[in-house]
């Protein structure tokens, strides 16, 4: 392995694991709600935890599949997965390789949570109706999901991106390092690596959702649902938000609060003002995670609606 090759694993692909302070949910702050976790051994020999959630009124017919973001896993989307099953839903989510109680000493590639996802499902084995929704990373690993597991005809892509090598390319501007790491993906995963989205996208029935807004730092608009709009398909629909930035589903004051928060924070500990854990861990405590991450209904409902909207069957181990 070459150095950039080297330090691009150690720097992006690297372990993914809570950091002590920053606020997360859990099942247990919202009453009710049931997760059963479990874990597989995966075709690089990881062992990757999953969890199924559900309220006791939820509808056996159907099962959504969450993939998360970059990140620690799951429970940063702990709002969004509550959201889903409050409205009847039940979802299976899991932590990727190399993230949070998930083993390996990293993520491998950008497109190895996307393995760990199709090789989720054929472990647990579900069956009837399944969709998938993601956001960031997971919004790509939704597409590709979708993209290559045949019974699967209805995704929600949330600021994801169409190509591995363009989002890389938003955030590596030297051409060559650029090269570089694209190579290196091709090398770790040649069939997502090399897929080509935007023509399954133009010429699919399958029926996807993206949500965004135009505003995005992270992932560019032009390179995740403003792409797929050029692309003229019928079955593709968009819901396209402004000033929402990377969480479209956020409400405005959620954004604002989680924003000032670690502005106050980024700015606290570079002063010096906030050095041990026990500090960071202090300021964080009067700054819980479900206002950081409360949900914008107007944008939920729609993905709700747009999920529920998916035929008749059943869905169940």
């Amino acid at each position: 392995m070459g150095p950039i090759a080297r330090k691009y694993r150690e720097q992006l692909l690297c372990r993914y694991d809570k950091d002590g302070y920053t606020p997360y949910l859990s099942a247990s702050d919202y009453p009710g709600l049931d997760v059963d976790e479990g874990t597989f051994v995966n075709t690089a020999g990881v062992a990757v935890a999953y969890f199924r959630y559900r309220y006791e009124n939820y509808d056996p017919e159907k099962l959504v599949v969450f993939c998360h973001g970059l990140g620690a896993g799951h429970t940063a989307y702990l709002a969004e997965i509550e959201y889903l099953c409050r409205n009847g839903l039940q979802v299976l989510t899991l932590d990727y390789t190399g993230c949070d109680k998930s083993g390996g000493d990293g993520m491998l590639s950008v497109n190895r949570p996307s393995r760990d996802v199709i090789e989720l499902l054929d472990y647990v084995k579900p069956t009837g109706e399944l969709s998938v929704v993601g956001h960031s990373l997971g919004g790509y690993t939704a597409l590709n999901v979708i993209r290559t597991v045949d019974r699967i005809k209805r995704g929600v892509i949330i600021s994801g991106f169409l190509f591995s090598r363009q989002m890389l390319g938003h955030f590596i501007k030297n051409r060559l390092i650029n090269y570089l790491v694209e190579r290196t993906e091709r090398k770790t995963d040649p069939e997502f690596a090399r897929a080509d989205n935007a023509a399954y996208l133009k010429n699919t029935t399958d029926r996807l959702l993206f949500v965004a807004s135009r505003d995005d730092p992270m992932v560019p608009f032009s390179i995740g649902a403003g792409l797929a709009q050029t692309l003229g398909n019928d079955k593709l629909e968009f819901l396209i938000e402004e000033n929402k930035k990377h969480n479209p589903t956020y409400t405005e004051e959620a954004l604002a609060f989680m924003q000032a928060s670690f502005g106050e924070f980024s700015r606290k500990v570079g002063d010096g003002t906030l050095k041990t854990l026990e500090d960071k861990q202090a300021f964080f405590a009067d700054k819980p995670a479900a206002k950081m991450t409360e949900q914008d209904p107007r944008v939920m409902d729609r993905i709700v609606q747009f999920i529920k909207e998916y035929g008749q069957g059943k869905c169940k181990e």
